[in-house]
């Protein structure tokens, strides 16, 4: 099969990454230059066992889309990577990989395993270029679940289910797969239920991921996770900060100790990246405030900053975050004039040392109480009476819709597509039933 058959069909069936990052498939497909395929089954955001459970689920979809990688994009080696913690899963692949010449890579149980700057060191020994992505070193990162979607496109399944963990405060934490617009509310009651009385949703993961604006809120093609907590537990309190909230606290509290750049993952992989200058902003204004806003421009929102090194529980990450949005909004171009004359292309000696153990974020976080196993439940009666699904889930131009209310839609139909031109991918229907209500980049279906 060729490469333009491969990626015709991946585009066709709406893949896109499903860790989180939502960038469409078929593009990293299509890539030249590729020397190494990286796996990423690392699961970098703690309590979250999808990854886990979609490898151990579909094991043959697993090695088929691994293989249908290789052919498309001619790549010399395949490496799956997993955390210690999962280490049994690579057992089970053991004489698969063997068989069909790929290798493993088992990283220590820390945060941000799952990173793709640190995966690509550990498997090439290259660093990937300030804010580049892992084709400048010939490398091309999927998520595991991604690369199963990959091989039901060649069969002609598009993406209308994804695997979720549903854990934190509910009754029976699992790992289980819904259809795509599925509500939340419904995938807490799949896990039994919250267990607090005043439940607040964390999707994607307790470190990078987002308080949910309600219960109503649909599953996406990128979302790996719903976390329930309590709305007074110590995460959501942080999350839930408003921004003059969290500039006024470090502009009174902030020593510059520079424990927020000294932990910072890509800080200690060589970057030039160092939150500490970027709390010093709060005291500047004008060219000055943007001159030094530029340290924040390769922060990659982990929050080990903000959650774990900061003594003064003050938010390094949001400030970067909002640098970032003020250089991008002035078009500042000086960034890599300034900054990547700084890089020092090889990590700082230290690094192993301080990365942050599982553990440590659990009893530092409050959440020593919610590291409960979320094995795989199959709910096959399991049928929502509405999905409402996104059209935007994914990196680049939304998908316009292709439907009208009162069309009627079978499971895996077309109802929003993206110009060949364009970068997206289409969106489907995931389950069979009529558009009851067309809203911005929502469609949402009725059994």
């Amino acid at each position: 099969m060729t490469t333009e058959q491969i990626t015709t069909a991946v585009r066709a069936a709406g893949v896109v990454g499903a860790g989180g990052a939502g960038f469409p498939t078929y593009v990293k497909l299509g890539a030249e230059g590729v020397k190494d395929i990286i796996a990423n089954g690392a699961e970098c955001e703690p309590l979250l066992a999808k990854d886990r459970e979609s490898m151990i689920q579909e094991q043959d979809a697993f090695f088929r889309g691994l293989n249908l990688m290789r052919d498309a994009t001619k790549a010399e080696r395949v490496t799956v990577a997993v955390k210690q913690k999962n280490s049994d899963v690579i057992d089970q692949y053991q004489a698969q990989l063997e068989s069909e010449n790929m290798e493993q890579l088992i990283y220590k149980d820390v945060y941000p395993a799952g990173d793709e700057y640190v995966l690509v060191y550990e498997v090439t020994g290259k660093l990937i270029p300030p804010g580049g992505i892992p084709l400048a070193v010939g490398a091309v990162v999927d998520n595991v679940e991604t690369i199963i979607n990959l091989a039901h496109a060649m069969v002609g399944k598009p993406v209308t289910e994804k695997y979720i963990t549903v854990c934190g405060a509910v009754a029976n934490p699992i790992t289980t797969t819904v259809p795509v617009g599925t509500s939340m509310r419904e995938c807490l009651e799949l896990a039994g239920g919250a267990t607090v009385d005043d439940p607040v949703i964390l999707t994607g993961g307790v470190m990078m991921g987002g308080v949910a604006a309600g219960l109503d809120d649909p599953v996406t093609k990128t979302i790996g996770g719903l976390i329930v907590l309590p709305r007074d537990h110590y995460l959501i309190k942080r999350k839930m900060q408003t921004p003059e909230t969290y500039q006024r606290i470090g502009h009174g509290q902030c020593d510059q100790c520079s424990m927020c750049t000294e932990l910072c993952p890509r800080y200690i992989m060589g970057y030039p990246i160092e939150p500490h200058k970027v709390m010093r902003t709060l005291l500047y204004e004008g060219e000055k405030k943007q001159r030094v806003s530029l340290w924040a421009q390769y922060c990659c929102e982990c929050n080990v900053c903000s959650y774990i090194a900061c003594p003064e529980n003050l938010d390094p990450k949001s400030m970067c975050v909002d640098a970032k949005a003020a250089l991008r909004e002035a078009g500042d171009g000086r960034t890599p004039v300034e900054l990547e004359s700084l890089w020092t292309e090889t990590p700082h000696p230290a690094r192993k040392g301080r990365e942050v153990p599982i553990q440590r974020l659990y009893t530092r976080l409050g959440l020593t109480p919610y590291d409960r196993k979320a094995p795989f439940v199959r709910f096959p009666d399991f049928r929502p009476a509405k999905v409402t699904i996104p059209l935007d889930s994914h990196v680049g131009t939304p998908a316009t819709p292709t439907v009208q209310v009162g069309s009627v839609v079978k499971k895996g139909d077309v109802i929003g597509d993206v110009p060949l031109d364009k970068l997206g991918c289409p969106a489907h229907a995931s389950l069979d039933g009529t558009v009851s209500a067309i809203r911005g980049h929502f469609v949402e279906i009725t059994t």
